[in-house]
C-alpha cells in the first residue's frame, strides 16, 4: 500500500478481509465436492500479487476504485474456478459481506456488476465499460479474421468476459489456465485472439499415430528454449486430444509446479542448451527455466483426465 500513500490506512482491513474471505471459501469448497477445490495460502499471494501491479500503475485510487479491483481479482481467483452457478453466485455474497464489514462506510454501488478491468483502451490495468470494451474486441476481431483466423465470432457479454479472463492469465508471470466446454464453444479461437492481442506467438504439439512420449519432450525442449533463451513470448495451447500417455500430463503438471521437467536436458542436450545460455548472458544454470514469463499455458478440456 505505499504504492497509494492515501490508502495506506486500510492495509490492516484489507488484509484482513482477504484471509477471512480465503477462510470462509476453504471451508465451504472442498475437494469432496470437486477434485479442484484445493485451497491454499497460494491464493493470497497471486490476489496481492494482482493487486500491486495495478496499483504500480495506477497514479491516485480512492477506496471505491480500490474495492473494486479487489473483488475483482477475488472473483478471478476463487469464482472462476467453479463448476455451479449457485457456488459463484455465493462468493459474490461473500465477497461484497467481507467488504462491507471491513469497509462500512463504502458506498455499495460501489460493488454493482459487472466488474471488468483491461489495459486494453489505456496503458494502465483500469475499469473499462463494457460497451466501450465491446466496440474496441470488434474492432480488433475484424483484423484478426483478415490476418489470423476466419473464424467469425458473436462478442456477447460471457464471450467478453472470458475474453478479460484469458488475458489477465497473459498478464501473470507463469500464468496458465484450464479451459472446459463443450466442442467448438470457441475456447481455441479466444485464446489465440487473446495471443494474438498481446502479442504472443502460438504453440501447438501436432501428434499423430506414431507421436511417442520422445517427441513430447522434443517438442517441450524447443518451446522452452524459445521462452527461456531467446526470451519469446508464447501460448501453448495443450488440447485434450494431444494427451495420447499419461506422461504427457505428468510432465505438464511438473512443469507448471516448478518450471523444470527433470531429465529433459541430459548429453548432448544439456550441452546445446549450455551454449545457448551463454550466447544471450543467461546465467549458465537450469534455473534460466524459471525465465518461464513469456510462455503462457492453456489447456482446453482436461479436467476430467486431471479427475481420472
Amino acid at each position: 500500500m505505499k504504492l497509494q500513500p492515501g490508502l495506506r490506512s486500510q492495509a490492516q482491513s484489507l488484509t484482513e478481509a482477504m484471509v477471512e474471505f480465503y477462510l470462509a471459501s476453504q471451508k465451504r469448497f472442498t475437494p469432496d465436492l470437486h477434485a479442484h477445490y484445493i485451497y491454499s495460502p497460494r491464493e493470497l499471494s497471486r490476489w496481492i500479487r494482482a493487486l500491486h501491479q495495478a496499483l504500480q500503475a495506477a497514479e491516485g485510487m480512492s477506496l471505491e476504485q480500490l474495492m473494486r479491483l479487489w473483488v475483482h481479482e477475488g472473483l478471478r481467483l476463487f469464482a472462476d474456478r467453479l463448476v455451479e452457478r449457485h457456488e459463484v453466485d455465493w462468493t459474490n455474497k461473500a465477497l461484497d459481506e467481507v467488504v462491507m464489514k471491513y469497509f462500512p462506510n463504502l458506498d455499495p454501488a460501489a460493488l454493482v456488476r459487472p466488474i471488468l478491468f483491461s489495459n486494453w483502451l489505456s496503458k494502465d490495468y483500469v475499469p473499462v465499460a463494457r460497451e466501450e470494451l465491446r466496440d474496441y474486441v470488434k474492432a480488433k476481431l475484424k483484423v484478426f479474421y483478415e490476418e489470423e483466423l476466419d473464424v467469425p465470432l458473436v462478442v456477447f457479454d460471457e464471450v467478453l468476459e472470458h475474453i478479460l479472463r484469458i488475458d489477465r492469465v497473459f498478464r501473470q508471470p507463469q500464468g496458465h489456465a484450464l479451459l472446459i466446454g463443450v466442442s467448438g464453444g470457441g475456447k481455441t479461437v479466444l485464446s489465440r485472439f487473446v495471443a494474438w492481442m498481446n502479442g504472443l506467438s502460438i504453440f501447438t504439439i501436432k501428434v499423430n499415430n506414431r507421436y511417442t512420449p520422445e517427441d513430447f519432450d522434443s517438442d517441450l525442449r524447443a518451446v522452452m528454449k524459445r521462452a527461456g533463451c531467446a526470451d519469446e513470448k508464447i501460448c501453448f495451447i495443450f488440447d485434450e486430444s494431444n494427451v495420447l500417455e499419461s506422461s504427457f500430463l505428468e510432465r505438464m503438471n511438473t512443469l507448471l509446479a516448478s518450471g523444470d521437467v527433470p531429465g529433459l536436458f541430459e548429453g548432448d542436450e544439456y550441452v546445446a542448451l549450455m551454449h545457448l545460455c551463454k550466447e544471450v548472458d543467461v546465467p549458465p544454470s537450469y534455473a534460466f527455466i524459471q525465465r518461464f514469463s513469456p510462455l503462457s499455458l492453456i489447456f482446453l478440456n482436461l479436467l476430467g483426465k486431471y479427475r481420472r
